[in-house]
């Protein structure tokens, strides 16, 4: 018997990638909401479970000794991923006494509390998707860029929440080399425009641990499980 491997037809192909930027972006905002200013640029990063076999694999792996053991799981699990992981896994416990953590990679299930060491690998959200970080060169956003700043901040400045005389800023501002990648755009109000003038902004790590929480149900359809 022999097996054909399905090939995506080119529109197909181009649709998914789409939504599959769409995405990325959406998230992106989700997260920079919850954790930074307006004078703040964000470098997303996503943390993972995996285990040993899927981890080895990595080209760049260079550890010796899985991130979180079995007999120290917890303070583990803290010291590599903060607190936020580490109480998500201890509701999740708490909530379903079946409860296992994932590999990214393939899936099996892990245990610490029952014996199972893993890595914790991160992985940046833009570069692992192919977000464009940069447009050297490029400092003034097309007409569809600038609309898709203002459909996913929900057509409101960042700042102060208002929906009225909005403009796309430049977080980093063009005066200080400032392009107009999706990551350094924002839609501000006049007002809290002119307040933040051509001030240089702030870098945030923001590092995301929802993969540390429970698998969602088999009718998910977002990207990032």
């Amino acid at each position: 018997m022999r097996i054909t491997p399905y090939i995506p037809e080119p529109k197909e192909a181009y649709t998914f990638n789409l939504w599959m930027q769409e995405e990325c972006l959406r998230f992106y905002v989700e997260q920079r909401k919850a954790h930074c200013t307006y004078m703040e640029i964000m470098d997303l990063w996503l943390l993972a479970p995996y285990c040993a076999s899927c981890a080895q694999s990595d080209p760049f792996f260079m550890w010796n000794y899985p991130h979180v053991s079995a007999d120290r799981w917890q303070v583990d699990l803290l010291i590599h991923t903060g607190t936020a992981a580490l109480d998500l896994v201890q509701k999740a416990r708490g909530d379903d006494s079946k409860f296992s953590l994932r590999c990214k990679q393939c899936g099996e299930e892990l245990r610490p509390w029952k014996g199972d060491a893993f890595f914790v690998m991160p992985y940046h959200l833009e570069e692992h998707y192919g977000v464009p970080l940069e447009k050297p060169g490029h400092v003034v956003p097309p007409r569809n860029l600038r609309a898709k700043v203002l459909s996913l901040y929900d057509r409101q400045c960042f700042n102060c929440g208002k929906n009225d005389e909005l403009h796309v800023d430049h977080i980093r501002p063009r005066a200080r080399g400032g392009d107009c990648a999706f990551r350094n755009l924002q839609p501000l109000c006049k007002q809290c425009g002119d307040a933040k003038g051509n001030a240089t902004p702030g870098e945030r790590q923001v590092y995301s641990t929802m993969y540390f929480g429970p698998y969602p149900s088999d009718g998910y359809e977002g990207l990032f499980w």
